[in-house]
């Protein structure tokens, strides 16, 4: 929907499809049950290079190595987005323990097989903890807030 947004279309107007995993969205686009989809690269690397699916731009910051597309930003569309993943505990946990997951953390970021990992999926990079990650949080409610009183939904 921010993307609707983004290039001027009402999002209320856009016929929004959810799926429960890049699976079912792949089928429905090699189908042509929809025109477009929005996914993590790294579940459609085979369909990519095969031809079967074009890369029409990247939503992150910077474009992907070895993927032949624009950023939406280049493309004239102020807006990025990314699929994050985050790692988190109880409200309670104690200072100690949070030190010691961060730790973990910061060992498993610094690996070489996170490295692969990040070039073999089309990834980017954007590991945070503490309080850089806690204002990225802030900031994606307040996104997803933002879209749902668009929607009309709150």
């Amino acid at each position: 929907m921010e993307t609707a947004k983004a290039v001027g279309v009402d999002p209320t107007k856009v016929n929004f499809v959810s799926y429960d995993g890049g699976g079912d969205l792949l089928t429905a686009l090699l189908g042509n049950k929809i025109a477009a989809g929005t996914s993590g690269l790294g579940e459609y690397v085979d369909q990519i290079e095969s031809g079967q699916v074009r890369v029409l731009a990247v939503s992150g910051e910077e474009r992907v190595e070895g993927v032949d597309a624009p950023t939406l930003k280049e493309s004239g569309i102020d807006l990025t987005f990314t699929n994050w993943r985050g790692v988190l505990a109880p409200p309670g946990i104690s200072d100690e323990d949070r030190q010691a997951m961060v730790k973990i953390l910061e060992e498993l970021h610094a690996t070489d097989a996170w490295k692969e990992a990040l070039v073999t999926n089309g990834w980017s990079d954007a590991f945070m903890t503490g309080q850089p990650f806690e204002d990225f949080l802030k900031e994606q409610d307040q996104r997803v807030e933002t879209t749902l009183t668009d929607l009309g939904l709150v």
